[in-house]
């Protein structure tokens, strides 16, 4: 077993053994930084993603989001597992939620953006390092769908994970994705 299935393991562990109690006071603490932090929003165009299996609740940040007038986008997983490139479903009120293969809800039928037109990407994480690197569920989604705007900076990539998340190396590859920060119950750490 590699060191990142080994890692993965226990993260998703130690995820799925936290409280309800424990979900809902990291949901409140991560939304009181973004907005301490990302209050001002100069995004127009929000990734964010329905958390499953006790990742960090959402729904607080993306009420802010949407209340600021702001759209909000889910990822959509191509029905041909093989394509890694997601595209983005905007996540509004009236939207229509059905589960995928990976028993994840996205956004049927609304409008879709492409991975560059997001201005900040907001997404999930089974542990992170002190580098800013994610380490996900292995399917590589992300990392591939944005592999080619890493350099242009245009975007603002964001993590939220539980501080019990975060681990001294994640053991980066060529392809991983380097977050610019991730927001914590207890705080938020910021990477250049």
């Amino acid at each position: 077993m590699t060191y990142k299935v080994s890692l993965r393991k226990e993260k998703i562990q130690e995820r799925d053994s936290i409280s309800n109690k424990e979900r809902a006071l990291a949901e409140k603490n991560t939304a009181a930084h973004f907005i301490n932090t990302y209050g001002e929003l100069d995004f127009g165009k929000v990734s964010i993603y329905f958390p499953i299996k006790n990742e960090v609740p959402t729904e607080t940040i993306t009420r802010y989001i949407k209340e600021l007038g702001k759209k909000c986008f889910l990822p959509l997983i191509d029905k041909d597992l093989n394509n890694k490139e997601m595209k983005f479903s905007e996540f509004t009120n009236e939207a229509s939620l059905v589960k995928n293969k990976f028993n994840i809800p996205e956004s049927l039928n609304s409008p879709l953006v492409i991975a560059s037109e997001l201005e900040l990407v907001i997404m999930p994480l089974v542990a992170f390092d002190n580098k800013g690197y994610r380490l996900g569920m292995g399917q590589g989604y992300y990392d591939f769908t944005f592999k080619n705007f890493q350099l242009n900076k245009k975007q603002v990539f964001l993590g939220l994970a539980y501080d019990f998340q975060k681990t001294e190396s994640c053991y980066p590859e060529e392809h991983d994705l380097k977050m610019d920060a991730v927001i914590c119950p207890s705080g938020i750490y910021k990477f250049s």
